[in-house]
């Protein structure tokens, strides 16, 4: 095929012209004073939701400082009142607490209970999170006379122990092996008499959930021999074990980290036997405070 080179030379002429035009109409609007004037309200009008945002995020701020101050003061309040309300009222009473939800203190709760008349015979604040490790985990198992290293196989076991070591004061050299390696810190002192146990549950992780394995045989040992077992957990854990406690009839409260809370437990121990707190799983907030 020929090629007229005077067509070809006519169309390299008409994509240049058409560039030059391009760059001209594009010049011409940059530089025009409707699009000056379009960019300076777009950027007024960014000003002004800015300043709004501003004076909205002020507003906020102080409302949370003050939400935080009326908290505060609430928590004051509780903390004083709290004595007051509890006074006597488990007089006499000797006491375990067993803390399985080491994650939080709970100074709170055994103030409580002293300010109730309740004995503190023993706290145990068990980390079974610390049996992840391979190596812990086998020394714990040959502890228990076990095998395998693998905690679902000696949980139910190690339980079982921890109960009546609690109750009755027995495997003293297991209860020392716990504490040495801080899988169960113990303070106190194990053995009778001993009525009432406090169990303190719920967990931040998934692997650390042992509840079925351990809580319960605990549970189901410390009722065997003979005492009365309330099951507690924390307002903020991520996974509640109410259910599991209420499954085998314990009372229980679901905010045991709170002035309420603690009300709650003692007032349940003192005669009111149900589930409170403030999660679905509660019947109501509080007992009676008669």
């Amino acid at each position: 095929m020929i090629v007229d080179i005077r067509y070809h030379i006519a169309s390299l002429a008409a994509v240049f012209l058409a560039l030059g035009l391009g760059i001209l109409i594009g010049t011409s609007m940059i530089s025009s004073d409707a699009i000056t004037q379009q960019q300076k309200k777009m950027i007024e009008g960014l000003e002004k939701e800015f300043t709004v945002l501003r004076e909205e995020n002020k507003v906020n701020a102080d409302a949370l400082m003050q939400a935080q101050e009326v908290i505060a003061n609430q928590q004051k309040f509780n903390e004083s009142v709290l004595p007051v309300l509890v006074k006597g009222k488990l007089e006499g009473r000797k006491i375990a607490v067993i803390d399985i939800n080491y994650n939080k203190k709970h100074d709170g709760l055994l103030s409580a209970l002293r300010s109730a008349g309740a004995e503190i015979q023993s706290v145990t604040v068990v980390n079974l999170g610390l049996l992840n490790d391979s190596s812990l985990s086998k020394q714990t198992a040959g502890m228990l006379g076990k095998d395998d290293p693998d905690p679902d196989e000696y949980l139910a076991n190690l339980a079982k122990l921890l109960g009546e070591a609690v109750t009755t004061g027995a495997h003293s050299e297991l209860i020392v092996f716990l504490d040495d390696t801080e899988i169960a810190s113990v303070t106190g002192t194990y053995g009778h008499p001993l009525q009432d146990v406090i169990v303190i549950g719920g967990c931040n992780n998934k692997d650390e959930d042992y509840a079925k394995i351990f809580d319960l045989n605990l549970i189901k040992t410390l009722q065997k021999e003979g005492c009365t077992v309330y099951g507690t957990e924390d307002s903020d854990v991520e996974i509640s074990y109410m259910r599991h406690y209420q499954n085998v009839r314990l009372t229980t409260v679901d905010n045991i980290d709170t002035a309420h809370g603690q009300l709650a437990l003692i007032q349940a121990m003192n005669g009111y036997p149900g589930h409170y707190g403030i999660k679905e799983t509660a019947e109501s907030f509080l007992p009676p405070l008669q």
